[in-house]
């Protein structure tokens, strides 16, 4: 029983790890360095950009290698996803007036689009 805790405990850290390694060092310092919520609003801001950005070049790289019907079905599916990530940040950033839930709403988006971006990534350059 310890032996299936230790392994588990193990993939999640594994896990972790490699999600943490999606976001830029840029991030991580400036997080680090942050003394309040809105100066953990501007870091957030700047990675989701990034990530944005990321997005949206892996995407269109992606419908570079696509075929009329694919970029079709990645095009529509692209669009649910998005109403799926701004709704469900909102609802996020919304649950209270305090700030923390305007911090936890752009982590939302932060996060969804980061891993949006790593799982395209892996559509356009499978097994790697």
């Amino acid at each position: 029983m310890f032996k299936h805790c230790l392994v588990g405990a193990a993939a999640l850290l594994i896990v972790a790890g490699a999600q943490a390694e999606d976001y830029s060092p840029t991030y991580t310092q400036c997080m680090d360095k942050a003394s309040s919520t809105l100066a953990m609003g501007a870091c957030i801001q700047a990675e989701t950009q990034l990530q944005d950005d990321r997005l949206n070049r892996v995407y269109k790289q992606l419908m570079a290698k696509l075929d009329s019907q694919q970029q079709k079905d990645l095009r529509e599916v692209q669009r649910t996803w998005m109403k799926y990530r701004d709704g469900n940040c909102a609802f996020h950033g919304k649950l209270s007036n305090g700030s923390i839930y305007r911090i936890e709403g752009a982590m939302c988006e932060m996060d969804m689009s980061k891993d949006r971006a790593a799982e395209l990534e892996r559509v356009l350059s499978p097994g790697q």
